[in-house]
């Protein structure tokens, strides 16, 4: 009764934030998690790491409890890995203060170099293409000319929240970001999946891309260590038949980002159809079409 009657009395005294004050990091978790709209497998499963680490500490101190797991869990993860531990952290106590009317909470950025920009002229892209296994070059000329992540490509569906052949549109299920995107199909990309679709008996369900013991590829945003790519091997091997240097797979989607730019694509369009949050993740490619007009007005004699 004595502890109750402290509690309520700082209730009354401080308000909601007596009552976070009281509370665990693992109640921002839960906070979290039964939000309307769930984040994506491979946040998941960091919650349920942070959690495991520090959701018994208190919710007074959270910058101490993410420094706490930050030093003891992730010295040897890439500043791009840490960060997005750090920032679903964040959104995670920002839910649960948000439901208590309290001010956002802030924890600094880890910086990471986020702004390469690798693409290939169209004759080298074509090269590439044709230098993959014939069950790869339909997964890579989607990644050419739609740039979705390689996951996102991978795990796509036939029908109607997927590859759409009636209707000749793809839904990209932009996984990372929670966001959903329908676009028209490229030409080249209806192409390659056509004689897919036929062969498969025209289906309005199943996977799309299949590997080449006929089973879908393995998901790995869903393992135990998110990352991972199974087409590794294959784009190595690929490279190198081309004769291409320093082109990861991930490059295909800053090629496909860098050619909207250099067709015309306003920066806004391409953040819709590409599957980005903001305007600033896309803002990287805005000097792909200077350097591009550059060129172009040096060749007038």
């Amino acid at each position: 009764m004595s502890e109750y009657e402290t509690r309520l009395r700082h209730q009354l005294m401080f308000g909601p934030a007596s009552v976070v004050a009281q509370g665990i990091i693992a109640d921002a978790f839960e906070s979290y998690l039964t939000k309307a709209t769930l984040p994506c497998a491979a946040d998941i499963l960091r919650i349920g790491k942070l959690n495991a680490q520090i959701g018994h500490l208190s919710l007074r101190e959270p910058k101490q409890a993410w420094e706490k797991f930050r030093l003891a869990n992730l010295p040897d993860h890439a500043p791009a890995g840490q960060d997005r531990y750090r920032a679903v952290f964040q959104a995670a106590i920002n839910v649960h203060h948000e439901l208590h009317d309290l001010p956002p909470f802030k924890i600094k950025a880890i910086p990471f170099d986020n702004e390469r920009v690798r693409f290939l002229t169209k004759g080298d892209r074509d090269r590439l293409i044709s230098a993959y296994a014939p069950h790869v070059r339909p997964i890579i000329t989607m990644l050419a000319f739609h740039g979705p992540r390689i996951q996102t490509a991978l795990q796509m569906p036939w029908g109607v929240k997927g590859v759409d052949m009636q209707q000749e549109v793809i839904r990209l299920n932009h996984t990372k970001n929670a966001m959903t995107q329908s676009v028209p199909m490229h030409p080249r990309v209806k192409e390659v999946l056509s004689p897919i679709w036929e062969e498969q008996g025209n289906p309005l369900k199943g996977y799309v891309f299949l590997n080449r013991f006929g089973q879908p590829y393995q998901d790995t945003r869903l393992a135990r260590i998110p990352g991972g790519n199974p087409l590794k091997s294959q784009h190595k091997t690929a490279c190198k038949r081309a004769e291409i240097d320093d082109f990861t797979i991930h490059d295909w989607r800053h090629h496909w980002a860098s050619h909207c730019v250099m067709a015309g694509i306003d920066l806004i369009t391409i953040m819709h159809m590409g599957g980005w949050k903001s305007l600033r993740m896309v803002q990287r490619y805005a000097s792909v079409g200077v350097d591009h007009m550059l060129t172009a007005i040096n060749k007038i004699d």
